[in-house]
């Protein structure tokens, strides 16, 4: 078994994965290392939505099947926004599928073995390996407590939102890159697969209930899996008031409301990024993806996507810099810029809808949705960032009375966002611009916070 590659990847699941396929597609040798056995890889919480767009853009970029019959539980139409009372609500198009993790994983991992990507299983990255001011492979434990080293001209963090590679550089090393994880870039969640007794009425959707004893976001998830099953599940950040409260409790508070006797197919937790997408997500030798870069949606926590975009993009990246012999950040910043006109850019708007909602809570969202106050169209990336008329502002007024206070909140995202989307629209295709770039973004996310 070699441990000298041209790419050494983190993490098997979808951007770890997507990136060995991708990089195995462009010739170059590969060392994929998970702490899971080759047949647990892909058995993942959460994570589980997929939408159609993505997995077809994915497949014809990766060269693969999008998801087969055996590997989709269930069919995506409609995101339904619901208030405390069920029937306020607001209802977006979100076409995709509940995907089998482990079934869809496995695939993908043997698709990957097929290119001869070498798989090193039951094995924990401990560290980066730096030398020169750049990451040159990686420190692991075997399953017999051995250490090893792995060695590549190229190495891709794509081990989860704990990031072992990219929270454990030196301190020193390439300024520019964020290195810290903490409690506030992420959230504890716990999530449920159920059966019930008879079958339900979510086929097809995805719901996000507000409630108002959930932290914020504020919301349990009930996600259509199939005939008389749901996923189901709810998470927040743990600080402030909220950092003695158990999830799981939580969790279980709020789903006795709707769904008092149900069989467990599946319980477990974990947590999932909350922030805005990293901005940067390289250094000299290092390209990171998917939740240890931040990747997964704010709003909704959805981060297969992403996952797998950003993995293939990493792969191509990595196949560029190694055919130049050149692994600085200039030579690998155009990873940057194709992740966030893929999903980054949509990803930091919805930071934004986050904030707002975290503010106006679950009463006044309500009353917000009955008046029509918020609307269909105000969810979706093109009304975050949309130009209303005078006489469409007049009305929002009006219907707002007298609750004045939650039109200026929106009128104060609806300009954030604005000015996010032209910054993302002009984000710098150099390093040498970046860091000018990202004070003006900071600024906007701290005026509005």
């Amino acid at each position: 078994m070699s441990n000298t590659s041209d790419v050494v990847i983190v993490g098997a699941g979808p951007a770890g994965v997507s990136a060995a396929i991708s990089a195995a597609n462009r010739k170059l040798s590969v060392i994929l290392i998970d702490t899971k056995p080759k047949e647990k890889i892909g058995d993942k919480v959460c994570g589980e939505a997929l939408s159609k767009k993505t997995s077809l853009k994915i497949s014809k970029m990766l060269e693969i099947e999008p998801p087969k019959e055996e590997e989709i539980n269930a069919k995506i139409g409609t995101m339904v926004v619901r208030t405390r009372k069920p029937e306020i609500n607001i209802q977006l198009p979100a076409i995709g599928f509940m995907i089998n993790r482990h079934i869809y994983g496995q695939r993908l991992l043997k698709e990957a073995l097929s290119r001869k990507v070498q798989l090193v299983d039951n094995c924990k990255v401990i560290k980066p390996l730096v030398e020169n001011n750049k990451v040159v492979g990686v420190i692991a434990k075997t399953k017999n407590n051995e250490e090893r080293e792995f060695r590549a001209k190229i190495t891709i963090d794509a081990s989860g939102c704990r990031a072992v590679i990219r929270t454990n550089l030196p301190e020193d090393f390439s300024p520019s890159l964020y290195k810290k994880l903490t409690k506030n870039d992420y959230a504890s969640c716990f999530r449920e697969i159920i059966k019930l007794k008879e079958d339900h009425d979510l086929h097809q959707k995805i719901v996000l209930q507000y409630e108002r004893n959930i932290p914020e976001p504020g919301y349990i998830w009930f996600f259509g899996d199939g005939k008389q099953k749901l996923n189901c599940g709810t998470g927040f950040q743990k600080v402030g008031q909220n950092e003695q409260l158990s999830v799981k409790q939580v969790y279980f508070n709020a789903i006795r409301k709707y769904y008092p006797e149900y069989e467990v197919i599946d319980g477990r937790g974990d947590v999932v990024p909350v922030q805005p997408p990293l901005w940067n997500a390289v250094a000299p030798g290092l390209i990171i993806a998917g939740d240890a870069a931040f990747h997964a949606d704010p709003l909704t926590a959805e981060g297969h996507g992403p996952a797998l975009l950003a993995g293939t993009i990493a792969g191509k990246v990595a196949k560029l810099a190694i055919e130049k012999g050149e692994y600085d950040v200039d030579n690998l910043w155009q990873y940057n810029v194709e992740v966030i006109k893929e999903f980054g850019s949509d990803n930091s708007l919805y930071k934004i809808l986050v904030i707002v909602l975290k503010r106006i809570g679950a009463e006044d969202l309500e009353f917000l949705i009955r008046r029509g106050v918020i609307k269909q169209s105000d969810l979706s990336v093109q009304g975050l960032s949309k130009k209303e008329s005078i006489f469409s502002l007049l009305a929002r007024v009006i219907r707002c009375f007298p609750k004045f206070y939650l039109l200026i909140l929106m009128k104060k995202a609806l300009s954030a966002t604005k000015q996010i989307k032209k910054l993302c629209s002009q984000f710098p295709e150099t390093y040498k611009e970046y860091e000018n770039w990202k004070r003006k973004i900071e600024l906007i996310y701290k005026r509005f916070i």
